[in-house]
């Protein structure tokens, strides 16, 4: 959370003491997150490129088959 910064100074004083401890902040965690190695972000990728592919053959497939569907309804009906 940031720190609160006592009301003295001009606006642009403040801006800047603001922003400072945001970044020095963002430092902060980012030094604690657990960053893969690189095979596991290129595994990691790789299933998230296939589970992308099998979603939209899916997606395909199912849109397909719906409007086959749809005509057919509307040529028996028609």
């Amino acid at each position: 959370m940031a720190v609160k910064t006592a009301r003295s100074g001009n606006l642009l004083i403040r801006l800047w003491q603001i922003v400072t401890v945001f970044f020095g902040e963002v430092k902060a965690e980012m030094m604690k997150v657990a960053w893969p190695s690189r095979d596991e972000a290129i595994s990691s990728t790789w299933v998230v490129i296939g589970a992308v592919v099998v979603v939209a053959i899916w997606i395909f497939v199912v849109d397909k088959i719906t409007a086959m569907t749809m005509a057919g309804l509307i040529r028996l009906l028609g």
